[in-house]
């Protein structure tokens, strides 16, 4: 039985080119996504090259969702989790972002903590949007947060959509750091990527909704936008051999966005 790799959001524009860059490398793969039809039609393609391949749709912040995972996982071994299911501000409210990308998350590594196999690795997607958060309350409420002191301040603070993504990404590389210790006893890794502006179907609704985002994408040094597969090629970097002294981490994958903001 070859190991498997989890690949949430998998139809979606990060998670497609991870599923097609770990396909190449001969793993099972189990693809989520809400998105059945668009799953299916993925694990079709993926299936016509060799590849073996299970599938869970469904809503990742259902409270049964870890449990179906598991299930779908069944016997085989887990070398690693690319999560790249979310929520964007167009998308939802704040409380539903704060579901989707924080709580959501999680639940999902610890549920899959248990399962990985030494040596492997989970990756998951935080945003460059977290390092713009700037007021110390707001930073102190998700230390609270990821912390376990409660929601109540970020909860507060998530007062419209682009803040609540905001707070959720910053969470998940909060998430990482603490997560660090309970993987590495078990000889695993668990990092997270913070995407810069990623020509995807999710960003590209963003920048209609944003004239700052258009402005702020202008600014990017490489002058351009990212692909899809420039993050997904990062997560088989993070996942291999190569990367098995990173962990605890966030990886900047921004065109250089906001080291020319200074931060």
């Amino acid at each position: 039985m070859s190991a498997t790799v989890i690949i949430t959001g998998a139809a979606g524009g990060m998670g497609r080119p991870a599923a097609t860059r770990f396909a190449a490398q001969g793993y099972s793969l189990l693809l989520c996504d809400v998105n059945a039809e668009r799953l299916a039609a993925l694990a079709s393609e993926l299936r016509a090259g060799g590849t073996e391949v299970s599938t869970l749709a469904g809503d990742i912040s259902a409270p049964e969702f870890p449990q179906q995972l598991l299930d779908a996982l069944g016997d085989a071994p887990l070398f690693a989790l690319v999560h790249t299911a979310g929520l964007s501000p167009s998308m939802a409210e704040a409380p539903r972002i704060l579901e989707v990308n924080y709580f959501a998350t999680e639940r999902l590594v610890a549920a899959l903590l248990p399962r990985f196999e030494a040596g492997g690795c989970a990756v998951l997607i935080s945003s460059m949007s977290a390092y713009l958060l700037g007021d110390p309350a707001m930073v102190s409420a998700v230390q609270d947060l990821v912390a376990g002191k409660g929601r109540e301040g970020v909860d507060g603070h998530a007062t419209n959509p682009g803040m609540g993504y905001t707070l959720s990404k910053r969470a998940v590389i909060g998430l990482v750091g603490r997560e660090a210790a309970a993987y590495g006893e078990r000889g695993v890794r668990i990092v997270s990527i913070a995407p810069g502006f990623i020509d995807t179907e999710m960003s590209r609704a963003e920048a209609k909704a944003s004239e700052q985002m258009v402005r702020m994408m202008g600014m990017t040094p490489l002058g351009r936008l990212g692909v899809g597969d420039e993050i997904a090629s990062v997560a088989e970097f993070l996942c291999s051999p190569a990367a098995s002294y990173v962990s605890g981490c966030d990886i900047k994958v921004d065109g250089g966005i906001m080291g020319r903001l200074g931060i």
